[in-house]
């Protein structure tokens, strides 16, 4: 029988200590106390799965931790005077932070796979034409490319995607997308065999889908994905694809659902339908590294969500709901 092994991310504002792990298989689902930390609203793996990386907070200190899996050691990298960074990823020796609430991009040089230092970071300045969201830069998600040197930074406040790449003195600014007012940017994916980009929106709840194989991001498709006949308040949050890039999934806070969207052969989207999450707000959901299964994270409502995806359709088949797991806003699978 496979078991599935991963970590959750959290709020630590009530019941949630930090860090915990999940495990799960057909017959039952697991999860327990990792790692006591303040507020690992984010998480992310090494290509090896060897180390844990993670935004945290240490009463008025804030910053980025890493855990050597292996070994249990743990690095930390804290600010005064900062926010706590609302994402991260990792790339080749590098991990990004985003800082919402500060508007920075930050860059940290991995030693041995560690986070020791920080030898970037980059403030943000603008705003955008929703004022209660959009009152200044708000800086959502970062990653590198997997198919060039261009570093995407999602920024929800100014309406814009903005490109770096790493040089000798650290990020170096290349330009920006600009996205329609008031939409929101907030996270992206790429697909794995072609040059595709597909961002999400916050604000909108739209998917921007770009073109880049000819070396500029040219924008293909715009897709909602929201039920036309839903008019209540919504924002958009995770996307992911699934390995074989042949679904993808957005989740929707407000209307506390999935939306899900075949990947056509041109690589523009088509909707299959929307499902609930079973809870309120999911902030994150992820995906098994075969494709089998869906996770989703309901933060108000403290429960996870589990699912299996029809390899063929991309429907989603409700498995398990109410496994119950406080604050949860971020989700990652071990390989």
């Amino acid at each position: 029988m496979k078991d599935y092994n991963g970590f959750i991310g959290s709020y630590t504002r009530k019941k949630s200590k930090g860090i915990r792990k999940f495990r799960f298989n057909a017959e039952e689902f697991e999860i327990e106390n990792f790692y006591q930390v303040e507020d690992p609203t984010y998480l992310a793996l090494s290509e090896d799965g060897t180390i844990l990386y993670s935004s945290m907070r240490d009463k008025e200190d804030h910053g980025v931790l890493s855990i050597n899996l292996k070994t249990d050691i743990v690095d930390k990298v804290l600010y005064e005077k900062e926010n706590t960074p609302c994402h991260v990823s990792v790339f080749d020796d590098y991990l990004l932070a985003s800082n919402y609430h500060d508007g920075n991009l930050d860059l940290y040089p991995l030693e041995e796979q560690m986070v020791r230092r920080r030898i970037s970071s980059i403030k943000h300045e603008g705003s955008g034409p929703i004022e209660k969201r959009q009152d200044s830069s708000h800086l959502h998600f970062a990653m590198r490319n997997p198919y060039n040197e261009d570093i995407l930074a999602c920024d929800l406040g100014t309406d814009k995607v903005y490109l770096y790449q790493v040089g000798e003195e650290g990020l170096e600014k290349k330009g920006d997308l600009l996205l329609p007012p008031g939409s929101g940017p907030r996270h992206l994916t790429f697909h794995k065999k072609a040059k595709f980009l597909y961002v999400f929106s916050e604000l909108s709840s739209e998917i921007f889908v770009y073109d880049f194989r000819s070396g500029d991001y040219a924008l293909k498709q715009v897709m909602k994905t929201l039920p036309e006949n839903f008019h209540g308040e919504n924002t958009g949050a995770a996307i992911r694809l699934t390995p074989d890039n042949r679904f993808l999934y957005v989740s929707n806070r407000g209307h506390d659902s999935l939306s899900g969207f075949r990947v056509k052969e041109n690589h523009l989207l088509e909707k299959i339908e929307t499902v609930s999450t079973e809870g309120d707000h999911p902030r994150d959901f992820n995906i098994s590294p075969d494709g089998e299964f869906l996770l989703a994270a309901n933060m108000i409502s403290h429960n996870l969500t589990l699912f299996k995806i029809d390899r063929d359709t991309g429907k989603l088949l409700l498995l398990k709901k109410d496994i119950s797991t406080p604050e949860p806003v971020s989700i990652v699978f071990q390989k």
